[in-house]
């Protein structure tokens, strides 16, 4: 009797030590390769953070530019945090960026408005539910003779629509860079995020406001409007600093 305890007792070891080691295997593989180099098929793994690029060509990346997506990922990765890039596109305004070495999910929408965007954010975040948002908008919308209250009320549906999706979702909202057409129309933009972010700021849903503006320069542009290598680096940074408070 005392035997056959011992061989159930013997099973039940072995396959808690294979489930654990399953486990193990599966969270040190499941964003690579095995040992032998071969790619592995990866279930969806929602103990990631989801984090969505919302935004237009600044945020997807213009031409071959990588955009700060890619050097945002890598600080993120390096800095041990589990995440998972979302969104609908996969390419910087029709291109593959130089390097598509990242994930290169996002949301950024070449030459739309923030009110295009809300018009069709429910069928992306309905896919995604982001946990985190990075929404760097208007630009377009100014360009285009919207004024700075329409394009603040749009950004607003656009985070209401968030939150049906997920009611936790946090959300990073730039003061956006002064590329792009007018100065004085993005100061008078740039000083109703604070407003709006209070405005919207819950609890269980935080609405933390990014500083995009502040040291951003022609210079980190390469045609006066898309951030060039420094301008990326400068976004993505600002971007890190921010992520690491809700992260």
């Amino acid at each position: 009797m005392r035997r056959w305890w011992l061989i159930n007792l013997s099973i039940v070891v072995t396959f808690v030590a294979l489930e654990v080691i399953g486990k193990s295997t599966f969270n040190q593989t499941a964003l690579g390769v095995n040992k032998n180099n071969k790619p592995l098929l990866i279930a969806q793994n929602y103990s990631r953070t989801r984090i969505m690029p919302l935004g237009d060509s600044i945020t997807g990346g213009e031409g071959v530019q990588n955009s700060y997506r890619r050097l945002l990922w890598f600080y993120l990765l390096n800095a041990g945090y589990s995440i998972d890039f979302v969104g609908s596109l996969q390419v910087n305004c029709g291109r593959r960026p130089s390097l598509p070495d990242f994930d290169l999910d996002n949301e950024g929408h070449c030459g739309w408005r923030a009110d295009q965007i809300l018009a069709r954010i429910d069928e992306w975040a309905s896919k995604t539910r982001p946990d985190v948002v990075l929404i760097h908008l208007g630009t377009n919308d100014l360009g285009s003779g919207e004024t700075p209250e329409s394009t603040i009320e749009d950004i607003r549906g656009i985070i209401q629509k968030l939150r049906y999706y997920n009611p936790y979702v946090k959300i990073l909202l730039a003061e956006i860079i002064p590329s792009c057409g007018s100065l004085e129309r993005k100061v008078l933009f740039n000083a109703q995020i604070p407003t709006l972010a209070n405005q919207t700021n819950t609890y269980q849903s935080p609405v933390m406001v990014v500083d995009q503006y502040s040291g951003f320069n022609l210079s980190d542009t390469f045609d006066g409007c898309h951030p060039n290598d420094t301008g990326e680096w400068k976004i993505a940074n600002r971007w890190l600093e921010a992520l690491k408070k809700v992260l």
